[in-house]
């Protein structure tokens, strides 16, 4: 079962403009996972690790919400990258990307997980986890292969 690790928030240098959690997610974790890059974190404050992330670095808070940098479950893969925000992310992004990426076939549904299919390896997992309390968006990158 895959635990806080895949709450690992990862950013990119992009520029600074208010999003939503999902828009952070993707510019600084799922684009650079999927283009076999690192999060870019770059122009993120870095923040002491609490109890309730086992991360190996947090950033922000920025309005989108918090970064996390982790590494993978042993059995799951190497790493991953997670934004996480209080409350529920009311963007439709998240949901329309997955809808494409089934409908496309590019990744297929693996429980609560969208794997990757055969046009990247090392495959990655993608996850959203919405309630009222917390939205977490997180990549894996895995060490499954074709």
């Amino acid at each position: 079962m895959i635990k806080v690790w895949a709450l690992c928030l990862c950013l990119f240098p992009v520029a600074a403009q208010a999003g939503t959690a999902w828009d952070m997610f993707v510019a600084r974790c799922l684009d650079p996972f999927e283009h076999q890059t690192l999060p870019i974190v770059g122009d993120l404050a870095e923040q002491p690790v609490d109890q309730m992330h086992e991360a190996r670095r947090v950033y922000g808070p920025t309005d989108e919400g918090y970064l996390l940098v982790l590494d993978a479950a042993p059995t799951v893969g190497e790493r991953a990258c997670a934004v996480e925000q209080a409350g529920k992310d009311m963007s439709p992004g998240g949901a329309a990307w997955r809808a494409e990426q089934l409908a496309t076939g590019r990744y297929a549904l693996d429980g609560a997980w969208l794997v990757s299919n055969e046009w990247i390896e090392p495959r990655v997992m993608v996850r959203m986890d919405v309630s009222r309390a917390r939205t977490t968006f997180a990549v894996v990158e895995t060490d499954l292969e074709s």
